[in-house]
């Protein structure tokens, strides 16, 4: 019965990130190295895969072709540049390189959980061996997909992927350890409410441009078919296409909302796209293209648009003072305003990123200008999380007046009890 007893007890189960009992854990020299392999290979693979899909659905090039169409891709999401034989590519798609941020961050929170991260020291030593790594896996992705069509920037390769894998697995080593908390916790409320506010007004921005984007689509519905017909995908191809499309939406997004704060932005050289006006060259046949403006003047409705950034200002002031209140009118509007300088920051970092290189000649220049968006948007947003801050007040103000009144009024009315 006692053996029945032993053989029917649960058996502990074991968190997959800690190592077994009695082992002592790896050093975070070590775990660096394997999380930068899981990593690689979870975000390269997926890449390698849906070329080969396509490779499958066509009748051109071979299995090699399609393996090293999914390493570029995968490489592109890193931003790291193609030398192409005329021009060069390098406009990453920002959909595609969520993947690998995703993926480094888990990678860098397994650091955290399994490895020996007991002191302060071991944080940077496995975020280093981490970034250089994973750079490495991507440096030699570049080199294994030079052709002399399109050739990766393996410096760039190596140095871009280690960056990306330094910061986002320190974060994730971090987070993981509590040290991330320890750290916020110490921060000012001023801080605090600024980058709550500041995420929740870039996040409405986002969101703006990407409803701007899905407006515009559906404006140019016939352009948008005409487009997609052209090509002559087929089936798998349709679905491929769509995905590259959704890859670049968040380059589109981040266009979109530069066009609302009025600088506009870059469709090649010598181009632009602002509500002012638009003035567009030569452009390739993919379909999300079918966005822009078909001619010289924007519709007057366009001009619309010139509030988005507005109220995504004024949302970051309002979110950051009722998260983080305050009773002083001055504090309120200036803890409001930096909030709204928050999200403009964010906005200019993603504008950034976002630009690029997008092939030969005029394509050359994509994306907006990044010191014009930074400052418009800087200033627009945080003085409409001022504003809106005040406005938001005075509101209230007039409302508790208004309700005051009334119950002053009820009050001496002869038929209220207490006249």
């Amino acid at each position: 019965m006692a053996a029945m007893t032993e053989l029917l007890a649960p058996t502990p189960v074991r968190d997959p990130g800690q190592p077994p009992e009695g082992q002592s854990p790896r050093p975070a020299f070590v775990g660096g190295l394997l999380a930068a392999g899981w990593a690689f290979l979870a975000g390269a693979l997926p890449c390698a895969a849906v070329a080969v899909i396509g490779w499958f659905a066509t009748s051109g090039g071979t299995a090699a072709w399609a393996l090293r169409v999914g390493g570029d891709a995968w490489l592109l999401a890193h931003r790291v540049p193609i030398e192409l034989a005329d021009g060069e590519m390098g406009l990453a798609p920002l959909g595609l390189t969520l993947l690998p941020l995703i993926l480094l961050c888990r990678a860098g929170a397994w650091i955290g959980r399994s490895c020996a991260v007991t002191r302060r020291v071991d944080v940077p030593v496995g975020a280093v061996a981490f970034a250089v790594a994973y750079g490495g896996l991507a440096a030699l992705v570049a080199v294994v997909s030079r052709t002399a069509e399109a050739a990766p920037d393996v410096s760039r390769a190596f140095i871009n992927a280690g960056l990306m894998a330094g910061v986002a697995g320190a974060a994730g080593i971090i987070r993981a350890r509590g040290y991330g908390a320890t750290f916020w916790g110490s921060l000012p409320e001023e801080v605090h409410a600024a980058v709550h506010g500041g995420v929740t007004g870039f996040v409405a921005l986002f969101a703006g441009g990407i409803l701007l984007v899905g407006a515009s689509l559906v404006a140019h519905a016939g352009t948008l078919l005409d487009l997609t017909r052209g090509l002559a995908p087929g089936p798998v191809g349709l679905v491929l296409l769509l995905f590259m499309c959704l890859a670049y939406l968040p380059n589109a997004a981040v266009f979109a909302a530069a066009f609302a704060l009025g600088p506009g932005f870059a469709a090649g050289t010598g181009t632009v796209v602002a509500p002012t006006g638009v003035a567009l060259g030569p452009l390739p046949a993919f379909p999300l293209l079918a966005a822009l403006p078909a001619g010289e003047a924007p519709p007057g409705w366009v001009m619309g648009v010139l509030v988005m950034p507005i109220l995504a200002g004024a949302v970051a002031g309002v979110v950051a003072v009722r998260r983080y209140p305050t009773y002083g009118v001055d504090t309120s509007a200036l803890r409001g305003g930096l909030a709204g300088v928050a999200a403009g920051l964010i906005f200019t970092g993603c504008a950034a990123v976002a630009g690029g290189a997008a092939g030969p000649g005029r394509l050359a220049d994509v994306g907006p200008s990044v010191l014009q968006v930074g400052v418009v948007a800087v200033s627009t947003l945080g003085i409409a999380g001022a504003v809106g801050v005040l406005a938001t007040r005075g509101w209230r103000w007039v409302l508790a007046r208004q309700r005051a009144t009334r119950a002053r009024d009820e009050d001496a009315s002869p038929e209220s009890p207490r006249a």
